[in-house]
């Protein structure tokens, strides 16, 4: 393949920009029908739960950038415009903020009940205003990282005999720059956002760990989302070239590896109440495991993030297979998607119905 056949973009089938454009426009719907209609709070859980869960995962794509820059890791140079794309959704997720910012009346309980001796962290201008301002920066950090790693890529790919431009190399050490800033960064507004978005929809409940959960459970989402894009593109043949069995294997590594510290971090969290003899901490745990209707949710999630795809990717074959690999995945996605869901939705929705439906696949 020349130099020019590699750099050109390839195009999206029309058949599925039609799909994303059916599926955007049926989940705006249902968010907005969703408000309007007897049970607004439904609608707004959903989009919370949403909004946690994609923004997490294209910040922990764009995390995974920022390692491949930081290590030097010339194996996953083919993954990372993947990983890249994922990022373009921030400047949404930055916009969709403020879409939450008008449903704060349904989204936080402490704005009904207020807690004096909380009353300087827990009031909804301070809170909207340090999430924006900590997602306005690390979402110009990412692009400028994205930015800078397209730029670099197409100043190297030269024609036989042809130089490099002036300044291709800046592109490089940009990058080397920016990748430490946004790690450190990741970690701290991801913290935020989790405390301020899920925490405290329990006001009277706190973890430490919490932030630390979520900003590396969405690393873990980000690399299964990756995993799943990089064995579709290869099964198309122009994508042959540049992603090998290799490359999946790693992914699978990897992917493995987190599914492990991720379940260490759901094990530690109960370790954490039960040895240090924390009795006010348990009541957030046991509406998640033990009360109706959320215990057989809690059992999925165990199951869809650790049991099931710890042994599908003992095998180093299976990591390179697409048929194992596809499914786990989806299963995995899936189930950060309603460790999200059990997260927010209990603090919310007192009735003894589960609140997962249409509404909530939509949006």
């Amino acid at each position: 393949m020349s130099p020019d056949e590699s750099a050109a973009p390839v195009a999206i089938p029309r058949g599925w920009m039609f799909l994303f454009a059916f599926l955007a426009l049926a989940g705006a719907a249902a968010f907005l029908l969703g408000i309007g209609g007897p049970r607004p709070l439904r609608a707004w859980q959903a989009f919370l739960v949403n909004y946690v869960f994609w923004s997490g995962l294209s910040f922990g794509a764009v995390l995974f950038v920022a390692v491949l820059n930081l290590t030097d890791a010339r194996w996953g140079r083919s993954l990372k415009r993947l990983a890249e794309g994922l990022g373009v959704f921030l400047p949404v997720s930055f916009l969709l903020l403020w879409v939450l910012y008008a449903g704060r009346e349904e989204v936080f309980p402490w704005l009904h009940e207020p807690l004096p001796e909380k009353a300087a962290w827990l009031n909804a201008g301070f809170l909207f205003a340090r999430n924006g301002a900590g997602l306005f920066l690390l979402t110009a950090i990412a692009l400028a990282l994205i930015f800078c790693s397209v730029k670099g890529d197409r100043q190297s790919i030269l024609r036989p005999g042809e130089k490099a431009p002036p300044g291709t190399g800046n592109s490089w050490k940009a990058q080397r720059v920016l990748s430490p800033v946004f790690g450190i960064l990741y970690a701290f507004v991801l913290s935020l956002l989790a405390f301020d978005l899920i925490m405290s929809l329990d006001p009277h409940w706190y973890s430490t760990l919490f932030g630390a959960h979520y900003f590396m459970s969405s690393f873990f989402s980000a690399l299964a989302a990756l995993v799943f894009i990089a064995h579709l593109l290869r099964g198309k043949r122009v994508f042959r070239e540049f992603i090998h069995p290799h490359h999946l294997h790693d992914l699978g590594k990897l992917l493995f590896a987190f599914c492990l510290f991720t379940g260490y971090l759901f094990y530690v969290q109960f370790l954490v109440i039960w040895y240090g003899n924390l009795p006010e901490e348990t009541k957030y745990v046991i509406l998640r495991v033990r009360s109706t209707p959320w215990e057989p949710v809690a059992w999925t999630v165990l199951a869809m993030i650790f049991l099931i795809p710890f042994p599908a990717l003992l095998r180093r074959k299976w990591k390179m297979n697409p048929r194992v690999m596809v499914p786990v995945s989806l299963v995995v996605l899936g189930g950060m998607w309603l460790e999200r869901f059990i997260l927010v939705a209990p603090s919310l929705w007192k009735e003894k119905s589960l609140p997962l439906g249409f509404t909530e696949i939509f949006i």
